[in-house]
């Protein structure tokens, strides 16, 4: 997993700050039973070989079988401990004004979509307590509660990079293949559909919604294998709310008091300065061996576009 904005980690000429966090999963019985294994060493922020057995290896090769990394996490850690540590906030500084992005990358069912979504799917991930997702878009609504001097305008987009094409998950049929463009404002982009969510549930509906759009199949390492890389793109625009609309909305409910997000939104207010960020949670097909995983045919041009990124 690998998160980045402008907030933390940046040095003082202004450069993006990325930090670099591993998530262990549990191994499973092939792997038990190999002679040499993956280990994380939390305290040292690090992984490394071992035997079977887990005693230390006879050499220890820096950049060969021992690393080091912004964060680690082992087997028993939990997603909301990841997200506390890595993610939450890279989400405060987004609703703050500073772009973030948050992505997991990593070899098929190493389990990067559990971390994510929480499950196989978005919606089955609700039911058990969420993933990253989830959990940022939670996070998001709570903290525009907690700014009663702003009034928020929340916009998502929601796209997947399939056989190097782009397409758009909330749209249905023949047009959802989109063009890249480029130009000398925006640089490179793609006009997607964006969506206005006011609150938790609308944002997951959303969600929910482009999810059933998007490129799945079944492999030898993994049921419920992603066969496309996805951008959730939530876009937060905020601006100082009037002064006489500053004690209408006290209430520290997230869905109560994220609903009129967009009712007092006023281009007249104040000095006009509207404050623009983006986050952007990203879910990456994992990189793929055709001797593991058994792949032909679609599958296998599949496993080949995924391994370019």
């Amino acid at each position: 997993m690998s998160s980045r904005n402008r907030a933390e980690g940046s040095n003082d000429n202004g450069e993006e700050g990325i930090k670099v966090a591993i998530r262990m999963r549990p191994l499973n019985t092939k792997e038990t039973k190999a002679s040499r294994v993956w280990r994380v060493l939390q305290k040292y922020n690090s992984v490394t070989q071992t035997t079977g057995e887990g005693k230390p290896l006879p050499e220890r090769i820096t950049g060969r079988t021992f690393f080091t990394f912004d964060k680690t996490f082992g087997e028993k850690t939990t997603t909301r401990e990841v997200y506390n540590d890595v993610a939450q906030g890279i989400v405060e500084s987004v609703v703050n004004g500073l772009n973030g992005t948050i992505f997991a990358y990593g070899q098929t069912a190493s389990g990067k979509t559990h971390t994510m979504q929480g499950s196989g799917t978005i919606e089955d991930g609700q039911g058990t307590g969420g993933g990253v997702v989830h959990m940022a878009a939670r996070d998001v609504f709570s903290q525009i509660s907690n700014d009663p001097q702003r009034v928020f305008l929340l916009r998502v987009s929601f796209i997947e990079i399939y056989m190097e094409e782009v397409r758009d998950l909330l749209v249905s049929g023949d047009n959802k293949v989109l063009q890249i463009r480029e130009d000398s404002a925006r640089g490179v982009f793609v006009n997607a559909t964006e969506n206005i969510v006011t609150d938790f549930q609308t944002l997951l509906s959303t969600l929910f919604a482009g999810e059933k759009h998007r490129a799945f199949a079944s492999t030898e390492m993994n049921e419920r294998s992603s066969r496309s890389h996805t951008i959730f793109r939530i876009t937060v625009e905020s601006r100082k709310r009037k002064e006489k609309d500053t004690d209408t909305d006290n209430s520290s409910d997230d869905d109560a008091s994220a609903s009129s997000i967009s009712d007092d939104y006023d281009d007249d207010d104040g000095d006009g300065a509207v404050r623009i960020s983006t986050l952007n949670l990203v879910d990456l097909a994992g990189s793929e061996s055709v001797k593991h995983t058994g792949a032909t045919g679609d599958r296998l041009k599949e496993g080949a576009k995924i391994n370019q990124r």
